[in-house]
């Protein structure tokens, strides 16, 4: 494996305890050649403990003035230089049933863009399991586990960044933006990351806030959205008619 095939970004403020779950969760796979990494908008001196961790492993760290999620993530995808694409935030830890050997065969093998694995909560011994399929597709729904999500790099060049008019729903935005169109996914119940409690995304305070955002969201792509819905309504009554005429045709003829 060389450091070509993965690139984890990890954003953090604040929090050296969890930066430092997240660095340690994912020193086999940056020995394993992935790089790592950090974009840290801290107040104050910097602490994350990096001594502990060999520069030489691919673990990089970057400090820059607090300019919100989107800005961070859009650093980070900046120097990204991986095939592909994993956005562990700082508390959240690579799952420990989650082998370097396994993953780098599964991203070399599949022909998908993006890769869903499954998401155990901090505190759960098992992780959660996916909306079914029919809640799945097209994604109204904010169901993607961003911290179990594996993206190719090129998805990033051809849609672009992370809008930073949002300052939660940013992955969100993305995936409509992005997942409205006919893009390869693999959704998969393996085991890939542990969610730490108590993020941005879990404050009551903010809910109303990642409301408003996701409606947004949904109000700008709702056109590309429509289509797959119609387009499987289209199939469905086709699927009927020819059922339908079928049934016919053998009252008609029957076999004798």
């Amino acid at each position: 494996m060389n450091n070509s095939w993965l690139t984890i970004i990890t954003i953090t403020k604040d929090d050296p305890v969890g930066l430092g779950r997240s660095l340690a969760s994912a020193t086999r796979l940056r020995a394993a050649g992935a790089q790592h990494l950090v974009i840290d908008g801290s107040n104050g001196p910097v602490n994350t403990g990096a001594e502990h961790y060999p520069l030489e492993h691919g673990l990089m760290i970057r400090t820059q003035p607090q300019r919100g999620i989107s800005a961070a993530f859009n650093a980070g995808l900046a120097e990204a230089r991986g095939e592909w694409i994993w956005f562990l935030n700082g508390g959240d830890r690579v799952d420990d049933r989650l082998t370097p050997e396994f993953l780098s065969g599964l991203l070399g093998n599949t022909r998908a863009v993006v890769v869903i694995g499954a998401t155990t909560y901090e505190g759960e011994s098992e992780p959660r399991p996916h909306p079914p399929r029919e809640l799945q597709w097209p994604p109204f729904r904010s169901w993607i586990p961003h911290p179990s999500t594996l993206v190719r790099r090129r998805l990033f060049e051809k849609f672009g960044e992370f809008d930073e008019r949002y300052t939660i729903a940013m992955d969100y935005e993305w995936w409509l933006r992005v997942l409205s169109t006919h893009v390869p996914v693999d959704v998969l119940s393996v085991p890939f990351a542990v969610f730490a409690s108590g993020g941005v995304s879990q404050r009551s305070e903010l809910q109303p806030r990642i409301f408003m955002e996701q409606a947004d969201a949904l109000r700008r792509h709702q056109a590309a959205l429509w289509w797959p819905w119609l387009g499987f309504g289209c199939r469905l009554a086709r699927a009927w008619l020819r059922a339908a005429f079928s049934r016919r045709l053998k009252k008609s003829f029957p076999l004798r």
